[in-house]
């Protein structure tokens, strides 16, 4: 039966996913846009596209998009950049805020987004659209869906006590059961989370990995580190508890464990070489998608190279193009994206006006900048912008 229906919904997905690939080949290779963003990749994902390391990509080989605006109330001019990559979504809210390395940039709540339909544009503001029939691992037309999660009330299920096995299971349909099999991989409730409208506990597999050291790139060379320098930076916290499922994975059925939280889903392949069987969903493929599903992207000149990365190393489980059928929600007028980079500063990422900028709004220093110059930032016309202060 779960065949059948599986064949019934490829042709769909098959469709979805070939304008999904046709809209990113259209664009090539497209570099992390700006040091803050090609930083974040390197850290993570440099080695592994160097074969440096052997784990899943926290973001992906490249980039999807150039950089972007997003409408968001707080950031300048109400206008947020970003960037999309396989895995979640870069943004620099505040760019005139300290550049600690860390928060800085942040990625977005995208999961919130997708399992509640509502699409933020600013701290307390919100556009409303329909949660994503989209599947957060597996072949096209598997289950759970992002919209299952809240169909099925899963954020609000009971945490977990620490320490306990987890054979909770979870099938198509919604319906919980336990399955004293699942034992055998010693998966326990690790972390229980309880802050203001969440209280989730994190399964040890996954809070192995956010607290795991390996290599990264760092300063440029190759040190061991922790992988996150905030076990929450690159997830959020859990907005569910982890559950096995029975999913297709390239036409086999397999049992993965899987957990979502608020920027990243998670899953878990027993099946897997080990240093695979953690891996990171395609949130940031979905939710692009979603959200633009009839909408374009426009492409803005990106100002900061980054090394050409190498194929990812093996197929994983999520990383399967979960796509969204062509009847996905609209994405509302307002969240079209434009380009976030003039042209006239080629060497750094400076919004075009409105609002005029003046060197005291902007961090860099010493820059090239090319006619017309619509901030002026190259007073003395000798081709470099804001040379003091």
């Amino acid at each position: 039966m779960r065949h059948s229906r599986w064949l019934l919904q490829l042709t769909a997905g098959v469709l979805a996913f070939s304008l999904i690939a046709m809209a990113i080949a259209q664009t090539g290779k497209v570099a992390p846009g700006n040091g803050p963003f090609e930083r974040t990749w390197e850290r993570t994902d440099r080695p592994v596209a160097a074969l440096q390391a052997s784990r899943t990509w926290m973001w992906g080989p490249e980039a999807n998009t150039p950089l972007l605006y997003e409408p968001y109330a707080e950031s300048p001019g109400g206008q947020r950049v970003v960037q999309y990559f396989d895995k979640s979504r870069m943004e620099i809210t505040n760019p005139n805020a300290f550049d600690d390395g860390v928060w800085y940039v942040t990625n977005g709540l995208l999961v919130n987004e997708l399992v509640t339909g509502r699409i933020q544009t600013g701290n307390n503001q919100f556009t409303d659209a329909q949660p994503a029939q989209v599947n957060i691992a597996g072949d096209p037309g598997e289950r759970p869906t992002y919209a299952d999660i809240n169909t099925w009330s899963l954020r609000s299920e009971l945490s977990r006590p620490v320490g306990s096995v987890i054979t909770h299971r979870l099938d198509e349909n919604g319906n919980q059961s336990f399955d004293q099999s699942l034992a055998q991989y010693g998966v326990t409730a690790a972390e229980r989370v309880t802050v203001p409208g969440i209280d989730h506990t994190v399964a040890s597999v996954f809070w192995s990995f956010m607290n795991s050291q390996g290599t990264i790139y760092d300063n440029g060379q190759f040190i061991t580190a922790p992988l996150f320098q905030n076990p929450y930076y690159a997830t959020g916290y859990p907005i569910t508890e982890a559950w096995w499922s029975r999913i297709s994975v390239g036409g086999v059925d397999r049992d993965l464990l899987w957990q979502c939280f608020e920027r990243r889903c998670l899953t878990y392949n027993p099946a897997n070489p080990a240093e695979w069987r953690v891996e990171v969903g395609n949130v940031g493929q979905h939710y692009y998608q979603w959200r633009y599903a009839n909408g374009p992207v426009t492409p803005a000149p990106t100002s900061t190279a980054t090394p050409t990365p190498s194929p990812s190393p093996t197929p994983t489980a999520t990383a399967t193009v979960t796509p969204v059928p062509p009847t996905a929600t609209p994405a509302p007028p307002t969240a079209t994206p434009r380009p976030a980079c003039h042209p006239s500063y080629p060497t750094v990422c400076i919004p075009p006006p409105p609002p005029d900028l003046d060197c005291g709004d902007i961090p860099h220093r010493r820059f090239t900048v090319l006619p017309p110059d619509p901030h002026r930032f190259d007073s003395d016309k000798d081709g470099i912008g804001c040379e003091s202060g």
